[in-house]
């Protein structure tokens, strides 16, 4: 966190006219934040109860509220008027690539027959719990996939609803319309709602293991670049296998495969899959598996100057973070510098 004196010292050079682009981010990082030190970013506030709070964040943080000190608070406050009025007029005119939204609700559907058709709409329909595309009149559909920063929800031609997170596929079998088991290939994390077909059993495969299930809501977390496989049971029940072991999920339960082990824990959050929410949020994961993931989400590749250290961080970033307060982030968490260049994301660690 900046000091009083260096917020003073970027105070003046904003009203110069001589501040930095990355003073400026700086100090609109220390304005717009609760805490320097937190990791979660919320933006479910008001934008006008956001801004007060932030100001007594000001007046808390740079000195106790004494007579002797309201010329110097004024001084602030002008400060900030100039100094928004001046990134108001660069966002306006000079929004730089990490600061525009890459969000976006959007599928790639393909059919048997190899023809494909991105759907997309509003990001709003990904949010709105009715809001699905409706694919039940596809009876040749093949699979779905989605893109960099891509989020769908989507009715199957079955009636199973499904959400994708970014950089996932789903691949239906070729008999998935008639079959007694309707088997689903799953490349990425995927939300099932299943439809309850009497003799029709559920199958989700992934490169690891496999679930079967009657009628149920659960997630699978099966990234290719990750170092383990998450399963979670929301309502009903699920068997899980992976050629060496065989478990029954009940409900609220948690499986973690990794190097074909499965480990049972209890889930403790309320909000489960914070991704459905467009919140990234990882538990104790290492630094790569983060890096890789966020990568798929904002759109950028990673290219890595030194080594990596050998680190598992935790953190939030809720809805609406932009790129550079995501990376601002990363930073604190891990120690390491982070560079934006086009679409590519340079990473240095100290110490290595």
């Amino acid at each position: 966190m900046k000091s009083q004196q260096e917020i003073k010292e970027i105070i003046a050079r904003i009203n110069q006219g001589t501040a930095s682009k990355d003073e400026i981010r700086q100090f609109q990082l220390w304005y717009n934040s609760f805490d320097d030190s937190q990791t979660e970013v919320d933006s479910d506030v008001p934008l006008v109860e956001l801004q007060q709070k932030h100001w007594e964040n000001i007046n808390n943080r740079i000195a106790p509220v004494k007579m002797k000190q309201i010329q110097w608070l004024w001084k602030v406050a002008a400060a900030i008027v100039l100094f928004s009025a001046a990134v108001a007029w660069i966002w306006l005119n000079q929004q730089s690539d990490v600061d525009k939204p890459i969000f976006r609700s959007a599928v790639l559907i393909t059919d048997d027959t190899g023809q494909s058709e991105e759907i997309s709409g509003d990001l709003k329909d990904f949010l709105d719990t009715a809001n699905y595309v409706d694919l039940r009149n596809y009876k040749s559909l093949s699979s779905l996939a989605t893109g960099k920063g891509e989020f769908t929800k989507a009715i199957l031609p079955d009636g199973t609803k499904v959400t994708l997170n970014v950089g996932s596929k789903i691949s239906l079998s070729p008999d998935y319309a008639s079959s007694s088991q309707r088997t689903i290939f799953l490349e990425g994390e995927a939300y099932f709602e299943v439809t309850t077909i009497p003799g029709r059993s559920f199958v989700v495969t992934t490169s690891d293991q496999q679930i079967k299930v009657l009628g149920t809501k659960f997630n699978v977390k099966a990234y290719a670049d990750l170092e383990k496989t998450i399963t979670t049971l929301h309502e009903g029940k699920i068997e899980l296998t992976n050629g060496r072991q065989s478990l029954i999920l009940k409900p609220n339960d948690m499986v973690l495969n990794t190097d074909g082990s499965f480990i049972r824990e209890k889930l403790t959050r309320s909000d489960k899959e914070a991704w459905r929410n467009l919140d990234f949020e990882f538990d104790n994961e290492s630094i790569k598996s983060v890096l890789d993931q966020l990568s798929s989400w904002y759109g950028f590749e990673v290219v890595y100057q030194t080594s990596i250290p050998n680190q598992h961080i935790s953190g939030k970033i809720a809805n609406g973070s932009k790129t550079a307060d995501v990376l601002e982030i990363m930073k604190n968490l891990t120690n390491g510098n982070f560079q934006l260049k086009g679409n590519l994301l340079y990473v240095t660690f100290a110490n290595n």
